[in-house]
């Protein structure tokens, strides 16, 4: 009785450590003031036993730690095939483990495996999960635990399945934050005071968008509920880039500028065509804009001016097939 009763006083005392602690054997002896070896291994069984106390192999060493009491009221419940699977659920931690790797490791009939794993899932011990990876597998993990991003995709999948929808939301407002930081007046209409010299920032402008600063719009304005990390946020950036629609600022690190030609398949960037909502030195200005203006066969969007003479226009089918 009292090697009992000193064990669950050396229980108490781990319990006052966070619950991942792992201790030694020397610090075992150490809480419970006991130099005696074979006396700190009777209380060591004794806690084990009485599902207390678990051995982890850390390395090539065996560590000790406590169980928290609800959790050996789970495990005193449970029969031995329901701990057994438990334990191997428990050890896979937030990537869950395949029905087939239970059934090999604990070496049970399949039937005995989803039995088990019937029991344990109507008591809310452990659940059933989709991997995005292996979306056939049935896999198992602890019912406290969220997934991993390697299991659920994290958060570009819903239901295991690629939200497109709320992917292309998000690279809409990623884009128009970064071109808003970009042109100062290409989404507003012209105004008597507007500087059409001023249609972009400078290059050492130090307002561009950055990650930091993108993630902080979001979280600030709630575009979504769903959590992002500023590796998620780059990912978009990465998307945004190979469209041509963003880039990377010259000399820096995730500091990102927006290209005019994506400004101008938005719809936007044309307000100085409409020479009524001009003054005199705006118009001034634009005429002469227009006057230096060359045609790109790269710019979409471009159009021939209609004074141009019709010897020096050519069709580019026409031309690529002569």
């Amino acid at each position: 009785m009292a090697d009992t009763q000193r064990a669950d006083v050396l229980h108490l005392r781990m319990s006052e450590a966070p619950s991942s602690k792992l201790f030694t054997q020397d610090e075992l002896k150490q809480l419970i003031n006991e130099d005696d070896l074979v006396k700190i291994l009777g209380m060591t069984q004794s806690l084990i036993d009485r599902k207390m106390m678990k051995l982890v192999k850390l390395g090539e060493e065996l560590r000790f730690q406590a169980i928290l009491a609800s959790e050996t009221r789970k495990l005193t419940s449970m029969t031995d095939d329901e701990q057994m699977i438990y334990s191997y659920i428990e050890a896979s931690g937030r990537e869950g483990i395949w029905t087939k790797t239970l059934k090999a490791k604990t070496n049970m009939h399949q039937h005995i495996v989803m039995r088990c794993l019937k029991q344990l899932e109507s008591q809310r011990y452990v659940k059933l999960i989709k991997s995005v990876k292996h979306p056939t597998r049935k896999i198992y993990m602890l019912y406290n635990l969220q997934p991993s991003v390697d299991v659920t995709g994290g958060p570009w999948f819903t239901d295991s399945e690629l939200d497109t929808e709320f992917i292309d939301s998000l690279l809409t407002v990623v884009w128009r934050y970064i071109a808003l930081k970009t042109y100062p007046t290409a989404f507003q209409d012209p105004a008597p005071n507007t500087n059409v010299l001023q249609s972009t920032f400078p290059a050492h402008h130090p307002g561009f968008a950055t990650l930091d600063s993108i993630m902080e719009f979001i979280t600030s304005n709630k575009i979504t509920n769903i959590d992002l990390a500023l590796n998620d946020i780059r990912s978009l950036c990465e998307v945004l880039i190979y469209d041509d629609k963003i880039e990377l600022a010259k000399n820096t690190s995730d500091v990102y500028i927006a290209t005019w030609q994506s400004v101008l398949e938005a719809g936007y960037g044309r307000q100085y065509n409409d020479e009524t909502c001009l003054n005199e030195s705006q118009k001034d200005f634009v005429e002469v804009m227009k006057a230096e203006l060359q045609f790109s066969v790269f710019d979409f969007y471009g159009v021939i001016n209609d004074d141009v003479k019709e010897d020096d226009v050519v069709f580019l089918d026409k031309w690529t097939h002569q």
